[in-house]
């Protein structure tokens, strides 16, 4: 939360602009590159301002002339300089400044140089040039682009840069490779002429003359001949492919310049056909034969240098043709060139080959696209591209390499430009592709490397081109693609069409058949074209009710789950065709079991069962769409279950479950969205009720039992399991015995559930329909009478033993099955989500799904029997939900938020179920309600709660419509002692936060639909007051008895109370004047920023000076701050540089000893807390930085101003905001919990440690210390102990509220606590803060007690430690000689008193807290703590005995703790009668633990022990004893003493300086007590 809550303020400082000193800083470090291309970064923003550092910049790079004779040598800071002046200019046009263009264009003479290896520092690499040059070329590409005139300029000088890498003849040509390879990354501008010069560069350097290849038609018939080779290499084949790019064979030139001007497409049309006629015979009958072994020999003798040459070389060239038009003779060049060359290496040159191929398509598309393209020659070259394309994509398909990333890179190069070229030409081409596709598709469906669930795959290419080509296609040229599609769909007929049966049952499924079953499923699901379905779907569901398909088999199971696929486009006709389909086969396949024939099925037919129909099924119903089709399939999938069940019920010695629970995880899915609360319609209804009663017959709904032993997961068999007299009570109380996925699925399914209940009013006494969920005969049937004691009592163990045994002996078996059955779904609601019913986004009380639970309760003229289950199922759902919220309770985030919005939707479904027509369901909804409210008491804080409780004071009763007045009057007064009780126990524990949301509820009346119910609230809350004193509206000891807590309750009230004297105030009178506080000053903030609007703003400018809010609390009080930039002079900006203004001079006003103006500071409080609340809804970084600004300073100026009127002003406005948005208490804790450690930090308040802060102790000092007077301090110390009083009790407040709830928050005090006890002690030593000081540790033990309440689980060592610390820093206040201080004020003596007396009653509480284990058990806490070898401790040192020792330290702690409570009472009121008669007398031996237990803590508690009872011998001469045998010890501490007295500064710093002329009289007695 700390790390949120900086994020949240630090947005703002990231945004600020460098100032021109941050600059000069990083000029002193400009070696460094990091730090220059922060700094050219910053000129770029802003190049008018740093015009000198740019030039300083410049300055810093190489100049061409520099370099005039000799061989030139750069330094790194030059190389660093060049990179960042060209880093500014790819962010920076400096039309105005040409020295930053200059000295580029002078580096880029000097490139010609650096191929040398002198040019460069020694220190450089390879790797490190190669670095460099990247950077460079890319930020010079991008700075050409901004520039036109500087491109022109780059352009001039490239074509002599580049030639001069090409022709490099240096010692070292790496270097030129290095350059060229970066700039194959980011190319900048070249002119057209240097560019042709270039190109035939490359062309001498990089490759060799060229091959005549074969004619495509030549070529066509040979790949014809011979189509597929599992040894071939993919990269040979790709070789041939790119050599027969060219056109120069007489065969193709005759072809292309005879006939008509289509002729040599059309025969080429036709060999491509016929080809691929013969490569799908090939493929459907798994032929394979090599043809490219004669190309293997020269691939393996290419070279890895020469295949990067060739692949460097390719994307230069490409990059060349997108900046300009080269000559087309060189462009035709460059389409016929062979590239080859020598080398070794195999693994590395496949991958060299296939980057450089790769690189080639690419080029080669390029340079179609960049010839002309009109004329017949045109045409003829983009169909040998295609050609050429598909030819290679079947090379890949067919590799042995097929495999390799690399290899997949390259297939999806060329398919995707096979797309291109035909999407690009349309016609023709169009019509080749489909026919190459179809090869491809059948290629890949053959070969087993092709499929992975990678996009990358070569069939997950194959599938993406040809859904480009069907969209492309749909629309220009629908014929060859439909033809296309049933093309592929025939190829799987053609199987069942054979004539000879005998053959066709031999004959085994080919592969290729298989894979285009999926290919074509997931083809129409991609496409999602309802005519493709149609085009598909009808061959498919023909296969599998008349074709080979019919019969179990593989090819059925693949053509099931490709319908599965289809049916789930949400296609009415495609769905209601396959539903029907599935549907049918999953009852046919039930029904069978069991029968003779089935005995005889292959194992598919038990796989179709199992695993096939219900994966399909659950498919459907996971990607169904259309809200019609839904809610059909759900009515079908919910009616087969019934069916199933009846059929299941009727097969004796088989299981049930083993039907109906493969089908339970589509019904679940399916039933995910719907929404139980809304009107179902009975045959729905009914058929929910019929599966949970299968449900709870076939035990398939996971243990309902609180103790359960593991589940026992059992497979999918058809065996029997055991005896079905054992299956309902095991179902109850586990182990669960089926597949783990039906027990989720029953889970889920019971958050869609509506409540059993069907139309018929008296629909629990007609058990002719639940009898009719039996089969005649049936085992479980309604005859059967030892089912039926099975039954009832499996409802008993659910039922947890809560009904009578009589009266379920009245039950009928059915009868009790439909009750476990609704048992089973109205607890599972509970455990599987909370009781949160399936809805919408929004979380209402419409789904908390007591209102399920209740709706049985409606029903009139029950059985006592039935009455008392349904009436036990309600409480033992609530007993689950209940489980469900403990077992989050410490959870953060968002199940965190999810578990409060839980228990606040369940709080309020209660609150508005008491106002029910039926008294039992009132009854029962007051009870729940008020168990929820104590087991998580957050719910009395809960906003949504308190406006229901509210609102139903008077609401309109829903059975006022019977027109029942004693019904009406007995509903209200529910409703008034309810409320009553639950404001009287909210303030009791958190007042502060109680008032507030009083307050913003009458805040918010005017703007209501309906007025606050004023007679019957007022009414209520006239009489709760808050005082000091005995308190009539509670009983016992409550943290609002706290005095600190009760002072900041009357600081949250808003009322004018003067808080050291006695003060009662009503909380209603007092909530609705600072109610109409609030709300006006919301409505100034309201009528100032309409009428700012209506003005259009104001143009303020840009104020030179200002504050703002800055990271230290030093700059807020020196004012160091920066004034927030007004940009668009927003209203927002405006108020709040005033806000800032006015809150920073009342700091300076404080620190210059002014006197502080109560009236003003609240009100500036109060209008900016309105203006941030009114301000929350800001989505803009502004509004939101500015926001935390102004919040930041509400915590802080009360905190530094350390006043009781500044604190009671910051508690009014902090309570203002955690209760009016709850969003903001984390961050609000936050920031109190930094100002609080700042505090300590600066020795304020509680935490003013040195000996002038002391109290009258401190008038010793001239006697202790002569000649070192002091002057008193500046600010009355007894001010700021009481502002931290008053503080502490807002912590104690907020600890309360969130202590259940919010473990971030908690972990924030926690946070505090640590600082707080931290040693060396750091407290002040004042009289006056006694009350305060016990009442910081009464905090620290109340939230140690959370590790035993649960959300603290996880820190039980870290809140031990922290108790040990909170019980250290107690002692350490009785170091000291007791004293007292005389305010003359009854009230705050008896303040302090009762605080010291509540801390021991807490502390006397706990005595579970260390629990001292028995011989022979480990010690847990101490082997969290206790370095079991040197017995040392982190807080207590040394100890033999950590839990006996820690005890005793307890005890200590406690009864000095009780005699400062007794000497506090007795200075309060001195003559009050007090009768200690009940305390036990202490013993000597007592007083002689309590002596060594404090000398082993500290020695001066010890000594302070002999002045608080200086009539104690024993006491006395045990002390004096521990000194005599621990006189060194006591030697140390007297001569510090004396050493450190005569160093002031020392002194003040530390814990020994102060002790007193008394505390060394107490030691000299004890020395004489020794010497005698």
């Amino acid at each position: 939360m700390l790390a949120r809550k900086e994020q949240f303020v630090e947005e703002g400082r990231r945004m600020q602009v460098y100032s021109v000193v941050d600059v000069s800083l990083l000029v002193l470090v400009y070696s460094a590159v990091g730090s220059l291309i922060e700094l050219c970064d910053l000129i770029a923003r802003n190049p008018a301002q740093f015009s000198d550092k740019l030039a300083w910049l410049c300055s810093r790079c190489p100049q061409s002339d520099s370099f005039g004779g000799g061989s030139p040598r750069v330094s790194h800071s030059q190389l660093n300089a060049i990179l960042a002046v060209t880093r500014f200019l790819s962010k920076s046009d400096s039309a105005s400044d040409h020295s930053p263009n200059s000295a580029v264009l002078d580096f880029l003479r000097l490139i010609p140089s650096s191929f040398r290896r002198s040019f460069w520092p020694q220190s450089f690499r390879n790797e490190t040039i190669g670095a460099f040059f990247t950077d460079f070329i890319g930020y010079l590409s991008k700075a050409t682009e901004m520039s036109q005139e500087f491109n022109t300029e780059v352009a001039e000088l490239m074509g002599e840069i580049l030639i001069s890498a090409i022709n490099s003849g240096a010692e070292d040509t790496e270097i030129s490779r290095i350059f060229l390879l970066s700039l194959s990354h980011n190319f900048p501008a070249i002119l057209s002429s240097d560019a042709d010069k270039f190109v035939n560069c490359l062309l001498d350097q990089f490759t060799v003359p060229t091959v005549v290849p074969y004619s495509p038609k030549d070529r066509m018939q040979l790949i014809s001949d011979t189509f597929s080779s599992s040894q071939s290499s993919p990269a040979s084949v790709v070789t041939n492919n790119i050599n027969s790019v060219e056109v120069s064979s007489p065969i193709v030139a005759s072809q292309v310049s005879a006939g008509s001007p289509s002729s040599a497409s059309s025969r080429l049309v036709d060999d491509i056909h016929s080809a691929s006629t013969s490569k799908v015979s090939a493929a459907m009958n798994g032929e394979s034969n090599s043809w490219f072994n004669d190309k293997m020999a020269s691939f393996e003798e290419e070279s890895l240098e020469s295949l990067e040459k060739q692949e460097i070389a390719c994307k230069l060239i490409t990059h060349i043709l997108d900046k300009v038009r080269i000559d087309p003779k060189l462009l035709e060049q460059i389409r016929k060139r062979e590239w080859n060359e020598q080398g070794s290496h195999l693994k590395s040159r496949i991958n060299a080959k296939l980057s450089f191929y790769q690189a080639a398509a690419r080029l080669h598309l390029k340079c179609l696209a960049s010839l002309d393209s009109d004329g017949k020659s045109s045409k003829n070259l983009w169909l040998e591209a295609l050609v050429l394309f598909t030819e290679a994509a079947e090379a890949c398909l067919l590799s042995v390499w097929r495999k390799m990333r690399l290899c997949e890179d390259l297939f999806s190069s060329l398919v995707e430009g096979m797309s291109k070229i035909a999407v690009t030409r349309g016609g023709q081409l169009l019509r080749v592709l489909l026919i190459r596709l179809k090869l491809l598709m059948l290629t890949a469906c053959a070969r087993a490397g092709t499929w992975s669930s990678s996009p990358r795959s070569m069939v997950a290419t194959v599938m993406k081109t040809c859904l480009e080509v069907i969209e492309y296609g749909w629309s220009r040229d629908r014929a060859p693609v439909d033809t296309f599609i049933m093309g592929l769909v025939i190829i799987i007929r053609e199987r069942t069409d054979h004539d000879e049966q005998v053959e066709k049952e031999k004959q085994s499924i080919p592969v290729v058949q298989l894979n285009l079953i999926r290919l074509l499923a997931d083809l129409s699901v991609a496409a999602n074209k309802s005519e493709v379905v149609d085009m598909i779907l009808p061959l498919f569901i023909e296969n599998l009710e008349e074709g080979d398909a019919s019969t179990p088999g593989s090819l059925r199971l693949h053509l099931l789950d490709a319908v599965s696929h289809i049916a789930s486009l949400s296609f009415e006709k495609s769905y209601r065709e396959t539903v029907v389909l599935l549907t049918r086969s999953y009852f046919n396949k039930i029904s069978m079991l069991g029968t003779a024939d089935s005995k005889t099925l292959a194992a598919e037919a038990t796989t179709e069962r199992v695993e096939t129909l219900p994966a399909g099924f659950l498919l459907i119903a996971s990607r169904l769409t259309n809200i019609k089709l839904r809610s059909d399939y759900r009515h079908r999938l919910l009616s087969l279950c019934s069916d199933v069940g009846l059929v299941a019920e009727s097969k004796s010695g088989r299981s049930g479950a083993d039907y109906l629970g493969p089908l339970l995880p589509a019904v679940a899915e399916i039933c995910s969205d719907f929404d139980p609360t809304g009107d179902v319609e009975p045959s729905l209804l009914k058929l929910f009720r019929n599966l949970w009663f299968y449900i709870a017959l076939f035990g398939l709904a996971p243990p309902i039992q609180s103790s359960q032993t593991p589940n026992k997961s059992v497979s999918t068999t058809l065996n029997s399991v055991g005896s079905m007299s054992i299956t309902p009570l095991q179902a109850v109380g586990g182990p669960y015995m089926w597949n783990t996925e039906w027990s989720t699925a029953v889970k889920r399914i019971a958050q869609g559930t509506p409540p059993l209940v069907v139309s018929s009013v008296k629909w629990l006494e007609d058990e002719m329909e639940l009898n009719a969920l039996h089969n005649p005969g049936s085992r479980r049937g309604s005859g059967n009478e030892k089912a039926a004691l099975n039954q009832r009592a499996a409802l008993s163990a659910a039922l947890g033993g809560r009904v009578e045994a009589g009266g379920m002996g009245t039950i009928s078996g059915v009868k009790a099955t439909y009750l476990l059955a609704v048992a089973f779904l109205e607890i599972i609601r509970f455990s599987s989500n909370g009781g949160i019913l399936n809805g919408g986004t929004s979380l209402t009380l419409s789904r908390s799904a007591f209102g399920c639970a209740f709706e049985y309760l409606k029903t009139p003229n029950l059985m006592p029997a039935v009455y008392q289950c349904l009436t036990a199922i309600v409480h033992c759902a609530f007993e689950t939900s209940v489980i469900w919220l403990e077992d989050r309770i410490s959870e953060m985030g968002h199940e965190a938020d999810m578990r409060d919005t839980t228990v606040c939707i369940h709080a309020t479904f209660l609150i508005k179920s008491m106002s029910q027509r039926e008294e039992c369901i009132r009854d029962i909804a007051v009870n729940l309600l008020t168990q929820l409210r104590d087991k998580f008491p957050q719910v009395l804080w809960n906003s949504s709660c308190l406006d229901s409780l509210l609102f139903s004071v008077n609401a309109d009763s829903s059975s006022a419509l019977v027109n029942d007045p004693a019904m009406v009057a007995a509903v209200k007064s529910l409703y008034q002692r309810l409320v009553r009780e639950w404001i009287i126990k909210s303030l009791s524990y958190a007042p502060c936060t109680s008032q507030g949301l009083l307050q913003e509820k009458l805040c918010k009346a005017n703007t209501w639909q309906r007025t606050l119910p004023t007679t019957d609230v007022v009414s209520l809350l006239t009489e709760i007051r808050i005082g000091t004193g005995k308190n009539d509206c509670w009983n016992g000891m409550r943290t609002a008895n706290i005095p600190a807590v009760m002072a900041a309750a009357a600081a949250a009230s808003g009322a004018n109370l003067k808080l050291t004297e006695p003060f009662n105030f009503e909380v209603l009178s007092t909530g609705l004047v600072s109610a109409t506080v609030k709300c006006n000053h919301s409505g100034e903030i309201t009528g100032m920023r309409n009428l700012f609007n209506s003005f259009g703003g104001l143009n303020m400018g840009n104020p030179s000076t200002g504050f703002g809010l800055g990271m230290g609390i030093q700059r807020l009080k020196s004012g160091m701050f920066q004034q927030p930039q007004i940009e668009n002079d927003s209203f927002d900006k405006v108020v709040l540089m005033k806000f800032v203004q006015q809150l920073q001079q009342f700091v300076n006003m404080y620190e210059k000893g002014g006197e502080f103006d109560k009236t003003t500071f609240r009100q500036t409080c109060s209008q900016a807390t309105a203006f941030l609340l009114s301000n929350l809804e800001a989505t803009t970084k502004s509004n939101i930085e500015d926001s935390s600004q102004l919040l930041r300073l509400l915590c802080w100026c009360p905190a530094y101003i350390s006043t009781p009127d500044a604190m009671e002003s910051g508690i009014f406005v902090w309570t203002w905001l955690v209760s009016a948005a709850p969003q903001l208490g984390s961050l609000v804790l936050a920031e109190l919990v930094d100002a609080w450690l700042w505090t300590i930090d600066t020795k304020r308040g509680l935490f003013a440690s040195e000996v002038r802060y002391s109290g009258p102790a401190a008038k010793l000092r001239p006697h202790l210390a002569a000649g070192e007077p002091e002057p008193p301090p500046v600010h009355d110390i007894v001010k700021q102990i009481i502002a931290h009083r008053l503080w502490v009790g807002f912590f104690i407040d907020r600890f309360e509220v969130i202590r259940h709830s919010n473990v971030e928050q908690l972990l924030l005090l926690g946070h505090m606590l640590l600082g707080t006890t931290k040693l060396p002690w750091s407290f002040s030593r004042h009289p006056a803060a006694t009350g305060t000081f016990f009442t910081v540790m009464l905090l620290g033990l109340k939230f140690c007690s959370c590790k035993s309440q649960g959300n603290l689980q996880k820190f039980k060592a870290g809140l031990q430690l922290l108790e040990d610390r909170i019980y250290r820093a107690s002692l350490g206040w009785f170091a000291y000689e007791p004293e007292w201080f005389d305010i003359s004020n009854m009230n705050f003596a008896q303040s302090e008193a009762l605080s010291v007396s509540i801390f021991v009653q807490f502390l006397n509480g706990r005595g579970d807290a260390v629990q001292i284990k028995n011989k022979g058990s480990e010690h847990e806490n101490e082997s969290n703590f206790l370095d079991v070898n040197h017995k040392c401790h982190p807080i207590w040192g040394h100890m033999e005995n950590y839990p006996v020792e820690r005890e005793r330290r307890k005890q200590l702690l406690l009864m000095l703790c009780q005699h400062e409570a007794d000497r506090l009472e007795v200075w309060a009121t001195p003559t009050k009668s007090k009768d200690n008669g009940s305390r036990p007398k202490t013993s000597s031996e007592k007083w002689i633990e309590y002596a060594r237990t404090a000398f082993a803590v500290d020695p001066r508690i010890a000594l302070s022990l002999v002045s608080r009872f200086r009539s104690n011998s024993h006491l006395k001469n045990e002390v004096a004893l521990l000194i005599q045998v621990n006189g060194s010890l006591m030697d140390n501490l007297h001569f510090s003493f004396h050493k450190k007295k005569k160093k002031k500064e020392e002194a003040q710093h530390s814990e020994y300086c102060i002790y007193n002329y008394s505390f060394f009289h107490i030691y000299s007695l004890c020395m004489d007590t020794i010497s005698i």
